[in-house]
């Protein structure tokens, strides 16, 4: 009962000789740092992968599990329906090859020195997110750190959940969270270097004619673009057209720093002067007979894959003429057998199964790269 009626202030100064003010204004002053030069120290690795030439390190992919036995069953969202479109597949999955092609897949990157780490299970009960292998459309670096996007639709809405699951487990900052009515996949999303970042308007599913629709999509991308500017007010963010394909996917084709594997005359040509102006872009167009148009009129060249190095790829297995043009360019070819996970069979590619996490700082264009615009 003594103590009764003493303050913080009055303990301090009987032991101190300091009021607790005067204690924090002489011991315990502001300190003024920089959240990246100290995400090693607090965080324990360098969680920057902004830039999509540097050596890869370390990737996010998501094992196939039960929801893949959902399929043909009603889906729970509306119209609850079972046929394989309403799933967005092309055939009944197999799930033991799927789990083997991922293991494949874990492999490859295993034996390029790249750690590995699989993504928590999806967690409704009945499990339902079939498109939880295309680990890039969930997460995305921002300058450093890693931003939670917001899928745009039923079936792939509620993967942010164990995507942030897995981040706080292996202790990668998530310096971002797509809120509100904002939508983004980070499929339309690409850094071509550390000081260039390209963003499409919900491309590639297009927008609707629906006002909120496109406004949603609109803040979302906004949303991404602010934390990557509060972190780097210098990285040059160009905003792409909603409807069309004319933001072309660079950022899934680059082979080198700079360099893609595409027909410039695939771009708006606004773009491509952007391009080759502020980064002396070099586009090496591939044979017509490697290259297909879409649906939705985005034409691709052969598929180079994940970039693992400057002038190296991982690329699906069995796809000999397209491996072959590549190596004549001077690229060098890891391939792996991963079919079930990947178009045609798939709706992604390989790029789009695996969430970079860590890569190296800038590169310089390898010497003697056949990066030529013909």
């Amino acid at each position: 009962m003594a103590n009764m009626g003493k303050t913080v202030e009055d303990y301090y100064r009987e032991n101190t000789g300091d009021s607790y003010g005067d204690m924090l204004c002489k011991y315990h002053p502001q300190v003024l740092s920089d959240f990246e030069e100290e995400m090693e120290k607090w965080w324990g690795r360098r969680w920057k992968a902004n830039n999509p030439t540097g050596n890869l390190r370390m990737v996010l992919l998501h094992r196939p599990g039960r929801e893949f036995l959902s399929v043909g069953k009603p889906t729970p969202w509306p119209p609850h329906a079972s046929h394989l479109g309403a799933w967005r597949q092309a055939e009944m999955p197999n799930l033991d090859e799927m789990i083997r092609d991922h293991e494949n897949l874990v492999k490859a990157f295993q034996n390029e020195g790249v750690e590995v780490v699989v993504r928590d299970p999806d967690p409704n009960d009945p499990p339902y997110q079939v498109k939880s292998i295309y680990c890039d459309d969930v997460c995305h670096p921002a300058v450093y750190g890693q931003v939670i996007f917001r899928m745009y639709d039923h079936l792939r809405r509620g993967e942010e959940v164990p995507t942030s699951t897995t981040l706080a487990r292996i202790g990668c900052p998530v310096v971002g969270m797509v809120m509100g009515k904002g939508m983004i996949e980070g499929g339309s999303v690409g850094w071509l270097d550390e000081k260039h970042l390209v963003i499409g308007v919900h491309y590639a599913r297009g927008n609707t004619r629906e006002p909120d629709v496109t406004r949603a999509n609109e803040f979302g991308h906004q949303q991404f673009a602010q934390i990557v500017r509060w972190q780097d007010p210098d990285v040059d963010i160009r905003f792409c057209p909603g409807y069309g394909g004319y933001l072309g996917l660079t950022h899934y084709m680059m082979i080198d720093k700079h360099t893609s594997v595409q027909n410039p005359k695939w771009l708006d040509h606004y773009l491509v002067d952007w391009m080759k102006a502020e980064m002396s872009w070099q586009f090496i167009p591939p044979p017509p007979e490697l290259c297909y148009t879409d649906d939705g009129g985005l034409t691709w060249g052969p598929e180079v894959g994940v970039l693992l190095e400057p002038m190296k790829v991982l690329v699906p297995a069995g796809r000999d003429a397209a491996r072959r043009w590549l190596e004549s360019i001077g690229v060098t070819v890891v391939e792996v057998e991963c079919s079930s996970l990947v178009m045609p069979r798939g709706t992604g590619t390989i790029h789009c199964c695996t969430g970079a996490l860590i890569r190296d700082p800038g590169n310089q264009r390898l010497a003697g790269s056949r990066t030529h615009e013909r």
